[in-house]
């Protein structure tokens, strides 16, 4: 059977890390490893993580002083010993077939390297608002919008070990290390494997979230993922998502349909 480790870091989740750690123990396929590594924190979070560790023994605890979670993760990467290496966040949920549905698409789809699919919104309470990213995102992804917004969501990513564990996340990028990786990995012509039919993951949108406390470098830092890369960086204002995002997403959504000639996913 295919094994696969899942790699968590955690820093301050005490909120939410129970919901988090039960998505994955639940999961319908049964062969994984789940590392989580506790960045630093100073509330319950390390309590909440070894307490589950005692009950099930594929949890692997790493606790070290706060690194930040580009760091924390390339540890739980180097630490990994599955065939496959699965991404999850805190304060996230993943759906319980996750994993098993993962499982049938390789079966389908022996070149993949890179995997991710679509996810949910939900609020603090654990709502369902909204299904991310937008429609023609999921039913026509192709490489290349990625070349001016990243809307692939980190915690779905599932990526062979062995490239992972070569590419690793790049510890000069502490906010969108996940949109710099990829980035890396397409241009060294790795198969990113889309799968639209598996929602796969429930992003929890919430006031303590990185995205919300430290926007500003975050930006930052995705303003150098696309320089370095020869893209521009257009950020997300009403012009930009109706003439640019839109109409670049339309665009590329329609050369998937029709199968024009270039490779896509």
């Amino acid at each position: 059977m295919i094994k696969l480790s899942v790699i968590m870091s955690c820093y301050n989740a005490e909120k939410f890390v129970d919901d988090a750690i039960r998505s994955i123990l639940n999961q319908t396929y049964k062969n994984i490893e789940f590392i989580i590594i506790n960045d630093g924190s100073n509330d319950k979070t390390l309590d909440i993580i070894s307490n589950y560790s005692i009950i099930d023994d594929r949890i692997i605890v790493i606790n070290h002083s706060n690194k930040g979670l580009t760091k924390s993760l390339n540890i739980g990467i180097n630490k990994a010993t599955g065939d496959f290496i699965a991404r999850m966040d805190a304060d996230d949920i993943s759906m319980p077939d996750r994993f098993i549905n993962f499982i049938s698409f390789l079966k389908k789809n022996k070149a993949v390297d890179i995997y991710t699919t679509p996810a949910y919104n939900i609020n603090s309470s654990g709502v369902v608002y909204r299904l991310i990213p937008n429609y023609l995102r999921r039913n026509g992804f192709h490489n290349k919008m990625l070349n001016y917004y990243n809307s692939l969501i980190h915690g779905t990513l599932i990526i062979r070990a062995t490239v992972f564990k070569k590419y690793r996340y790049n510890e000069e990028y502490r906010y969108s290390q996940d949109s710099e990786l990829y980035q890396r990995l397409l241009k060294d012509n790795h198969n990113l494997s889309y799968d639209k039919n598996n929602i796969s993951y429930k992003v929890r949108v919430h006031s303590n979230q990185v995205t919300n406390k430290h926007s500003s470098e975050q930006i930052e830092c995705s303003k150098a993922v696309f320089r370095n890369n020869n893209n521009k960086y257009y950020k997300r204002n009403l012009k930009n998502k109706l003439f640019v995002f839109f109409f670049n997403d339309f665009f590329l959504y329609l050369k998937v349909k029709i199968g024009w000639n270039e490779k896509t996913s």
